[in-house]
């Protein structure tokens, strides 16, 4: 039975041990095909820059997986705008969105890399943290005003469908209050080892939305991490495997488990849909966890012609050996 729950997929495509960064990239193009079959409703890669992720350029692998499924959202959670030209983020976006309009999110989040790939990135030294922040706020809504047309500069392709821009964050009221000031949607992280439960923040950006063409109401989804094993102890022993778990704010245990956790996460926050982070290293794991999760939750996929259902191998022509 469905709980109404809606339920996405954030991927940060990590190079599971003894691996190598091809087959990761695989394993992304295979979850999200698995993901789109489940009836997960969205699926979002990360923008990194370690060396134990597969990409450090997500925006390259959008076309390939919104190619690959058919119903998912697809996006980035997020472009890290400090990193990048306004202008480079809204002609790509708006380029993709002219091929997958109603399928495409684009994400923005003010996270930054290591001082020396940020330098490399943007050609100068890094301004301090104060200054980064101030020139984030710039940035973004220099990114709106070309994506609304309301920008001087022109370019093509013109935005005839409106693309969906998400403002993420984890830890401050800044980026839920720049998400109400320009009427973009709002996703709040409780999927990373500093991200603070806080519903006050969101309770901040709904209060203060201010309706946009195209985005007349206050949209926000909760990011969470999480395992999801046949059993309570197989859970907490894959939890403790990560490098990276969020501690008390993870979703560990069995399908009863996870869902009861996620249905108290949905009063506290008053949405309907989370984006999960599955926390286990290999894909095979993450693969398990996705149809764990979408069993709980009562996922299903609206009938439409496609590929087979979750019990199929997920192959690519020129792929490595497939899950």
């Amino acid at each position: 039975m469905s709980t109404g729950i809606r339920l996405g997929v954030l991927d940060f495509s990590p190079i599971s041990p003894g691996t190598h960064a091809r087959k990761a990239l695989f394993d992304t193009l295979c979850l999200a095909r698995a993901a789109d079959s489940l009836g997960f409703s969205r699926y979002w890669l990360a923008e990194h820059h370690q060396l134990d992720v597969a990409h450090h350029s997500p925006e390259t692998l959008l076309p390939l997986i919104l190619g690959a499924t058919e119903q998912l959202r697809v996006g980035v959670a997020g472009i890290l705008l400090r990193l990048h030209s306004p202008m480079r983020v809204a002609k790509a976006f708006r380029t993709l969105n002219s091929f997958f309009s109603g399928r495409l999110d684009l994400g923005v989040a003010g996270g930054k890399a290591n001082s020396a790939v940020m330098r490399a990135m943007l050609d100068h030294e890094v301004a301090p943290e104060s200054q980064s922040r101030a020139e984030f706020a710039r940035r973004f809504g220099e990114l709106m005003g070309l994506l609304r047309d309301e920008s001087p500069l022109t370019f093509n392709p013109p935005e005839e469908d409106s693309l969906p821009v998400w403002l993420h964050g984890s830890s401050s009221l800044e980026t839920a209050e720049l998400a109400a000031r320009y009427g973009t949607c709002f996703g709040w992280s409780l999927a990373h080892p500093f991200s603070q439960d806080r519903t006050a923040v969101v309770e901040h950006y709904r209060q203060s939305f201010r309706p946009r063409l195209g985005q007349p109401r206050p949209e926000w989804v909760v990011a969470i991490a999480g395992v999801c094993a046949e059993t309570e102890r197989e859970a907490h022993a894959l939890a403790r495997e990560s490098l990276d778990c969020p501690g008390e704010l993870a979703i560990v245990g069995t399908p009863t488990q996870c869902r009861e956790k996620l249905e108290a996460l949905r009063h506290r926050y008053g949405t309907d849909e989370f984006i999960l982070r599955p926390l286990e290293r290999s894909a095979e794991a993450r693969l398990r966890c996705l149809r764990l999760f979408a069993s709980a939750l009562g996922l299903r996929r609206p009938e439409a012609p496609g590929p087979a259902g979750p019990s199929s191998t997920y192959v690519l022509p020129g792929a490595p050996p497939r899950l």
